[in-house]
């Protein structure tokens, strides 16, 4: 049985970027995964902060990428275009074919010395001091165990619990072959309460809606899709695929009961639920705790050391967005939302940020007050529920 000192399960970006890491340092790492790289249901927005943490390992310009100049926000017909003003070395938020984005973070993990086994995960068991992860072409043993196998993560069901349906979104939508843009378009929905984006990918548009999957079904999310492909999207005779996909959306008392990591084994990105519960965005959170597990694992107590940065770094971001989330979908303070982007420039500079992951919700309200847009910061922070 080969022996290895970490065992990665799942090669998307964050457990590709933590096997870059370990491996570089001089770590045996094995990296198992039966399907990656591959494309995956998702916008494919990667922003500037995610960007940053990656390029030194990839070879970005090698990804064919589409960078964003402007968003167009919608609610209820009416609209406001936010400009995201990207330069060609710098683009605000880059849309990427995740099949490329992901196959280049596994070649970088390859290059530092991880060992990629393309195989299927089976079961994970506990095996004295370390770990015996079953695949189809045979076991393998690791002194430690990393799950970064996604939302349904057979890792997290052995270390910890699934997911709650409630601590779960559905997102479902369609590949639109042949039509994309310079720009994307989000809009805001009432019923269920979620948000429809059209995000250009660099052969396709990928249209999506996503909402809480304990108040709705794919169903009823592909269809209000396939409404707004034909209200808004010309050129679709080359083909419609549709999709759709779970993705981890914590309220704040799931997010501040998840237990990330145990004796000798830590969850990473989607399956630790680490994913703004607002914008669904999870790729920079994967980045995050893929470093932090990395570095953990040099510490004296590898687990606390993990459950502490990610706490006070990624969890504390991610604990505002949920709060902030209780009254984001409501159909008021939407329309009171759009309408700021419209009657204010500098509430769409703190937009243009948001989006491209500059601004975090961290300083929020500080840099709404910096405006001087004293009416709209009423406005939006003195909603109840």
């Amino acid at each position: 049985m080969d022996r290895f000192d970490t065992i990665v399960v799942g090669a998307g970006p964050a457990g590709c970027l933590a096997a870059c890491r370990l491996a570089a340092r001089g770590a045996s790492v094995a990296l198992v995964d039966g399907s990656h790289p591959r494309e995956k249901p998702c916008g494919g927005g990667v922003t500037m902060r995610a960007l940053d943490l990656v390029r030194q390992s990839v070879d970005l310009p090698a990804v064919p990428r589409v960078a964003i100049e402007s968003a167009t926000f919608e609610h209820r017909g009416r609209a406001a275009r936010v400009a995201l003003r990207p330069t060609a070395a710098t683009p605000a938020l880059a849309i990427v074919a995740r099949r490329d984005f992901d196959g280049a973070l596994l070649g970088a993990a390859v290059s530092a010395g991880a060992r990629p086994l393309r195989s299927h995960v089976q079961d994970v068991r506990p095996d004295g001091s370390g770990w015996i992860v079953a695949t189809r072409n045979g076991d393998i043993r690791g002194d430690w165990l990393l799950g970064a196998d996604g939302p349904g993560s057979l890792v997290r069901r052995r270390v910890s619990r699934p997911f709650d349906r409630a601590d779960l979104s559905i997102a479902a939508g369609c590949y639109v072959r042949g039509a994309t843009s310079a720009s994307i378009d989000i809009a805001f929905t009432d019923d269920p309460p979620g948000y429809l984006w059209a995000f250009p990918r660099p052969d396709h548009l990928a249209v999506g809606i996503c909402a809480q999957a304990d108040i709705t079904t794919s169903g009823v999310l592909l269809a209000a899709a396939r409404r707004w492909i034909a209200a808004h999207v010309e050129d679709r005779d080359a083909g419609i695929t549709q999709y759709s996909w779970p993705i981890p959306s914590l309220g704040e008392a799931a997010l501040r009961r998840e237990r990330h990591a145990g004796p000798g084994w830590m969850l990473l990105g989607d399956a630790a639920g680490l994913v703004d519960p607002i914008t669904r965005e999870g790729i920079y959170y994967a980045l995050q705790s893929a470093e932090a597990a990395a570095r953990s694992l040099g510490a004296a107590d590898p687990a606390a050391r993990y459950t502490t940065e990610l706490r006070a770094t990624v969890i504390e971001e991610l604990l505002r967005s949920a709060r902030f989330k209780a009254r984001f979908f409501r159909p008021a303070f939407m329309g009171l939302f759009v309408s700021a982007l419209q009657r204010s420039g500098r509430i769409r500079e703190v937009a243009a940020d948001l989006i491209s992951g500059q601004q975090t919700f961290r300083h929020l309200r500080r840099r709404l007050l910096a405006t001087l847009e004293w009416g709209l910061m009423v406005e939006l922070f003195a909603l109840r529920q």
